[in-house]
């Protein structure tokens, strides 16, 4: 049988290619290499530290197995890509004819001096749990750092605590200066009156420098805390990969069209778009570039042109969830506040949730006990 397409991953990257190929060519094998067997909603997860319930699961293994792809549950431990072949842990290996690289990131625990001693990284499931719990359990002064790649979570964790722990003093720490070059000066003072009107601090003056045992350390002050996540600068899951398809963060580098080298595709948080391109990280976005990969994957199997995927100049758009309020930023611009982005985002993340079959909350393994959730990659 001639080899088909391979995808590695347990996400949202990994389940909407899969299905997007089934549905574009049914005769062509889908096969996920994977250990999971449901997907967390990760964008909740910002609301458990707050006393909100857990997170519904999506039946990642179900909805594979209902659309005709085969699972092996497993993790990839290298690739030959000159023999096109997956090599698991078990030591086994799976022959593809193009393979879909949707890993996923997880948290850089290095990049800031002392983190990984001091602080959580509720990015990461294994410690959002961990940091919910802390937070539950009467942490009274808590900072979340955020900034990097991807500073939503961050400034959503702490303004849900915020609203909702009336009894903690939460401080959100501009790690890198984000709010300056992301969001722009209305929004930066928008969200600080809001942190303030609760209690709490929005700090966008200075870098982080190092996280101390009980306190983050910047340029020119120490914010005292006895919680600190970091949420989060990310590195991706790659280690399997030949170095010369990652870039320094161990993303895989890909071009216009998703391809990272021949037969080779990358989609989710695992991605390093080509410079002067952005990749969004909703969920919407991930979908609709799920679709497209999709349809180059099947191109590259027929021996037809790629089509490109990612535009260029597309804006940088920004909407945190900030619990019951958000800002709506495009290009540093502030276009929109209050209720109406939450409501729009709710609406498309219920619809999802529907169209995805979604397990209610209390379906997985709880993270407000601390407990383990499995990982899953987006």
């Amino acid at each position: 049988m001639t080899p088909g397409v391979v995808v590695v991953g347990g996400g949202f990257g990994a389940l909407e290619t899969s299905l997007a190929l089934r549905k574009l060519r049914p005769d062509v094998s889908v096969t996920v290499v994977s250990s999971e067997t449901h997907v967390t909603y990760r964008p909740w997860l910002i609301k458990v530290p707050a006393g909100g319930p857990q997170p519904p699961v999506i039946p990642f293994a179900d909805l594979l197995a209902s659309a005709g792809v085969e699972t092996i549950s497993d993790r990839a431990a290298g690739v030959d890509l000159n023999a096109r072949r997956v090599i698991l842990q078990s030591d086994a290996a799976v022959p593809y004819g193009q393979l879909v690289v949707a890993t996923g990131a997880v948290a850089d625990r290095d990049r800031v001096a002392g983190a990984r001693a001091h602080a959580l990284f509720p990015c990461d499931l294994e410690e959002a749990g961990t940091f919910a719990a802390g937070v539950l359990a009467g942490a009274r002064h808590v900072a979340v750092v955020f900034g990097w790649e991807r500073p939503g979570p961050g400034l959503e964790y702490a303004a849900w605590i915020a609203a909702h722990r009336p009894g903690v003093v939460v401080t959100a720490i501009d790690a890198d200066g984000t709010l300056a070059r992301r969001f722009g000066e209305r929004a930066t003072a928008y969200m600080r009156r809001l942190f303030e009107r609760r209690g709490g601090r929005l700090i966008s003056e200075g870098s982080v420098v190092r996280i101390d045992a009980s306190a983050v350390v910047l340029a020119e002050r120490t914010v005292n805390a006895d919680l600190i996540a970091l949420a989060a600068p990310l590195m991706g899951c790659t280690e399997w990969l030949p170095h010369h398809l990652l870039d320094a963060r161990g993303m895989l580098k890909v071009d216009r069209a998703m391809a990272a080298a021949p037969r080779v595709f990358g989609i989710g948080d695992v991605v390093a778009a080509p410079a002067g391109f952005r990749l969004s990280p909703t969920l919407q976005s991930i979908r609709s570039t799920a679709r497209k990969t999709a349809a180059n994957v099947i191109r590259s199997l027929d021996g037809a042109a790629l089509q490109p995927v990612l535009r260029p100049d597309q804006p940088d758009l920004m909407g945190p969830d900030l619990a019951g309020d958000a800002v709506l930023v495009r290009d540093r611009r502030m276009v929109m506040s209050g209720r109406i982005p939450l409501l729009i985002r709710s609406f498309m993340d219920r619809s999802y949730l529907r169209s995805r079959r979604a397990l209610p909350p209390g379906a997985a393994a709880s993270i407000v006990s601390g407990e383990t959730w499995a990982q899953t990659s987006t």
